[in-house]
């Protein structure tokens, strides 16, 4: 739940709600971004935890008084709490509304900074799918993004190091002489020896994973449904830990 703070300061007056809305926010997020069709009082105390969010010390008395409230909020059975379809629509469209402002707000403001024309293509079609609701083709753009620009930094600040660390861990793959030469990795296997030089931290490493994975998943024909809260969470958390990340 590494985005759960980048996700929560996207909605105006979050601080400010009460232990039931938050408790409902969460339990949104968890089924659109956490991928849980059933929670617990666990997860939701995760969420506060994960969001600087102080605790509630009645978890329990909140999704009991939830789940009995007629009509309830929270449906209840043997695998756990899930947000009745009413709550999840109800919250769902307060944070879009929200969140894709904002996204695009973010999206947007990168215009005028990002030069590199193979860059600026992958912004203006990140922009274009994220603001299409074509949720799928945002999540793979906004990774061509971030990734393009990983390999710009590698190349311009830290190709030294990255050429030194390589056969620590992929000693079969080539030198990085030119640009062109990052076609012959993976892009795992970039961001291993990335990991490897130092040229990212432990945190953000964890970052380009959990993000390649999900566009690795967004790529493939696949039944997964893909959503709004899905590309935004992917999007945010690349523009601001990779894109912006001063320190890489």
């Amino acid at each position: 739940m590494s985005d759960l703070l980048a996700f929560v300061s996207q909605i105006n007056g979050f601080g400010g709600k009460s232990f039931t809305d938050k408790v409902e926010i969460f339990g949104w997020y968890l089924h659109e971004n956490g991928g849980k069709p059933k929670f617990g009082p666990t997860d939701l105390l995760s969420c506060f935890e994960a969001a600087h969010e102080p605790k509630p010390s009645n978890i329990h008395s909140i999704v009991h008084r939830l789940s009995t409230d007629r009509p309830a909020r929270l449906l209840k059975d043997g695998q756990g709490y899930r947000l009745s379809a009413a709550v999840r629509e109800q919250v769902g469209k307060l944070i879009s509304r929200k969140t894709n402002t904002a996204v695009t707000a973010l999206l947007t403001g990168l215009l005028s900074s990002v030069t590199n024309k193979d860059q600026r293509t992958f912004l203006d079609e990140t922009i274009t799918c994220f603001t299409g609701k074509a949720h799928r083709a945002a999540i793979v753009m906004g990774w061509n993004l971030a990734y393009s620009h990983l390999c710009d930094r590698i190349f311009d600040a830290h190709l030294t190091a990255f050429n030194a660390n390589r056969t620590k861990v992929h000693p079969k793959l080539p030198e990085i002489v030119k640009r062109t030469d990052f076609q012959e990795y993976g892009e795992r296997q970039v961001i291993d020896v990335c990991r490897t030089a130092s040229i990212v931290d432990k945190s953000i490493y964890k970052i380009l994973q959990e993000r390649l994975d999900r566009r690795n998943m967004a790529a493939h024909p696949s039944a997964v449904t893909f959503t709004s809260a899905q590309a935004e969470d992917l999007i945010t958390d690349l523009v601001n830990n990779v894109l912006l990340n001063a320190r890489l």
